[in-house]
């Protein structure tokens, strides 16, 4: 995972045009009923021993990084050889790929396509755009927790009986998630999520069109192989709209085309739970085409009888090229349909021998390897691959929580819709009430940036010696210190500023400006590791440490220093998605409140303040360029680019980065806390 170096294209699998890996693409721009597949520029298997679970096989996922919180924070499955299972049924090599709590923190393969989703979206020039995605249970509970634990926001569609009986999660508040709870089946929920993932500045998920749940499937098929030293005879899970499958087929491709292990493609043995058997029934008949009378509206009284409901897609990835049609005819596989029944039996009978619970779409798919084996699709020697795709949720523990639909606000609502002189009067009046309750223990956080320029002059008009501090960094550029000067003597005001440096910038130390210089040693260190391993420079390779030691840890000594026990912030909830939920008052700590004056104001509106106050603007903003951007989010220099209006406020801070958009970490964490 070098920089500069393509790892990977899509190319469809039709027209055969290709697709570069900057962008977060789903289906080809030519409309063709057909899947994009990812071919990657390594072709040999490569295992990262350094990983641990998928992130082993980062070589055949389509990613550029491994953020830090996936790695720490990630699910994974176990492979291993069953014994007593397999006794029962007969089976000498019965390979179980098993996707369950703890392992699984949400107890379902989903969490996997979920991570390596939000690392491919991170990796693109896309990143930031919240994705839109529709699920009727699974995919939504691994999304909405991995949406937590990397902090980038979704759109998430399902029926209302979907969100009442089958979605939850573990968090009382789900700030990266809007949830949209309709009326109808699944099928609906694909539709709205489609229609409204068409919207500028959003991005579709997917579904089965999305590389990243297919090649984070296909890792299992990775796993066993490494485990055994060639490819099983058959791969069996049930099957709703597919992916998983292919994923694991695609996978097997690779591993063919390696050379190493096997020359024939494992079987693919798929199933659905009867009478909802749209698959099942076109293969059956010999037939690309799904039959109708599983895509009208009436289905949906088939689908009432199911007890594996996520299983239930009226339009899944069949017929399209590279489908499952295709992947059933290049493995001469095969298709069950299981009734409740069976499922049940299965559910109970795998928990007795296996020792875990299942959920219902696993116990489709050992229903199905019992079917096989009394078919004789299979023999009692073929090494089989059985994922079974989720299990141990009546192992956790953990409290689950329902997740509450979002509420549509018309713009003027979600925006505030009070006056510009209104938000201007409740900002003053919370300043001062802050400096009532914390006397010289607050102060303000100046930035240089034009809402810090807005904050400065509302909380000087309530405190003219308010006290001020600033923490700058050595990669501002020459503009920012300048400013500092010119606002330090137009409005004759004495900031505490601190900065991780060996010298004093120039322009300061000749207009007298006292800095607190704090050891520079750490970062060196770091600076230097990073640039002999990787080639780049740290704010490139790994922002947040960059960050955390030029800025967190600055404001940390800031506030611990000066005494604080409260600070003012320019922060503003329109800025973007990661402030969207932040409230006014923060109480982080028993020493520490962070208060956000301006929190509601927009961007037009910190404008006309500035112009009618004839308030100071750092020259950045207004830089012209000839494509109509311009800077709108003011920090380091090779951390902020110019943006298009259309754009989020923020998309040009660390633009090039997995932290596109997003924090130094000042005001997602205590700063008072921070190490």
């Amino acid at each position: 995972m070098i920089a500069g170096i393509v790892k990977y294209t899509l190319k469809c699998l039709k027209c055969g045009k290709s697709y570069s890996e900057d962008h977060y693409i789903c289906s080809c721009e030519n409309k063709c009923d057909a899947l994009l597949k990812t071919v990657y520029e390594q072709k040999s298997f490569t295992i990262d021993e350094s990983y641990q679970g998928i992130w082993r096989y980062h070589q055949w996922l389509p990613i550029q990084k491994i953020d830090q919180r996936l790695v720490d924070q990630g699910s994974s499955f176990v492979t291993y050889k069953s014994i007593k299972l397999a006794k029962q049924l007969g089976l000498k090599n019965l390979l179980i790929c098993l996707n369950a709590y703890p392992h699984c923190h949400t107890g379902s393969f989903k969490d996997l396509e979920a991570e390596v989703t939000f690392q491919r979206v991170m990796g693109t020039v896309d990143s930031g755009k919240p994705l839109v995605m529709s699920s009727d249970g699974n995919n939504a509970i691994s999304f909405v927790h991995y949406s937590n634990v990397i902090r980038y926001p979704i759109f998430l569609f399902a029926t209302e009986d979907a969100r009442l009986r089958r979605i939850w999660s573990f968090s009382k508040s789900n700030p990266y998630t809007r949830l949209f709870p309709i009326e109808g089946d699944y099928f609906d929920a694909i539709n709205l999520g489609n229609q409204f993932s068409h919207v500028e500045g959003y991005l579709s998920e997917g579904g089965f069109r999305n590389v990243a749940r297919r090649d984070s499937v296909g890792t299992m098929m990775l796993d066993v192989t490494r485990l055994m030293g060639h490819l099983p005879d058959h791969y069996f899970q049930a099957l709703g709209s597919g992916p998983g499958a292919i994923g694991a087929h695609e996978a097997a491709e690779r591993l063919i085309l390696d050379g190493r292990y096997g020359n024939k493609l494992p079987k693919i043995h798929g199933a659905q739970n009867y009478p909802y058997v749209p698959m099942y029934e076109a293969w059956k008949n010999h037939s690309r085409a799904i039959d109708e009378r599983f895509q009208k509206e009436s289905a949906k009284q088939l689908i009432d009888q199911t007890s594996a409901h996520v299983l239930t897609n009226r339009f899944p990835a069949y017929s399209l090229i590279g489908g499952i049609y295709d992947v059933l005819q290049a493995t001469k596989g095969e298709m069950y349909s299981v009734t409740n029944e069976e499922i049940e039996k299965a559910q109970v009978l795998f928990e007795k021998l296996e020792g875990i619970s299942i959920v219902p779409e696993a116990g489709v798919t050992i229903a199905s390897l019992q079917q096989a084996i009394s078919k004789e699709t299979i023999s009692p020697q073929d090494f089989i691959l059985v994922n079974i795709t989720g299990g141990g949720r009546k192992e956790i523990k953990r409290e689950r929580m329902h997740i509450e639909p979002y509420k549509f606000l018309t713009k003027k609502l979600q925006i505030n819709q009070k006056s510009l002189e209104e938000k201007i009067q409740h900002s003053k009046e919370l300043i001062q009430e802050s400096i009532q309750t914390y006397g010289n223990q607050v102060a303000v956080a100046c930035s240089w940036g034009k809402d810090s320029m807005v904050l400065l002059h509302l909380a000087r008009s309530i405190n003219p010696d308010i006290p001020i501090f600033s923490v700058l960094t050595i990669h501002k550029p020459k503009e920012t210190f300048e400013f500092v000067v010119k606002v330090i003597q137009q409005y004759n005001i004495k900031p505490h500023i601190f900065m991780v440096g060996d010298t004093i910038p120039e322009v300061l130390k000749k207009n007298n400006i006292t800095v607190t210089l704090l050891p520079m040693e750490q970062y060196r260190i770091q600076v230097e590791k990073i640039k002999k391993e990787t080639g780049n420079e740290i704010y490139y390779e790994d922002p947040d440490l960059c960050c955390k030691l030029l800025k967190v840890v600055p404001v940390r000594y800031a506030y611990t220093t000066l005494g604080l026990q409260a600070w003012f912030s320019g922060l503003r909830n329109t800025e973007g998605y990661t402030r969207k939920y932040i409230p006014e008052i923060e109480k982080i700590s028993e020493h520490e409140t962070k208060i956000n004056p301006i929190l509601t104001w927009t961007e037009e509106e910190i404008w006309k303040y500035i112009k009618n106050n004839k308030l100071l603007a750092h020259p950045w903003y207004k830089k012209k360029y000839d494509d109509g951007r311009r800077i709108r989010s003011l920090g380091c220099n090779p951390c902020t680019v110019p943006i298009f209006d259309h754009e989020s406020e923020r998309d040009g801070r660390w633009r090039k980065t997995l932290k596109k958009g997003g924090e130094c970490g000042i005001h997602t964490r205590s700063s008072s806390e921070r190490t």
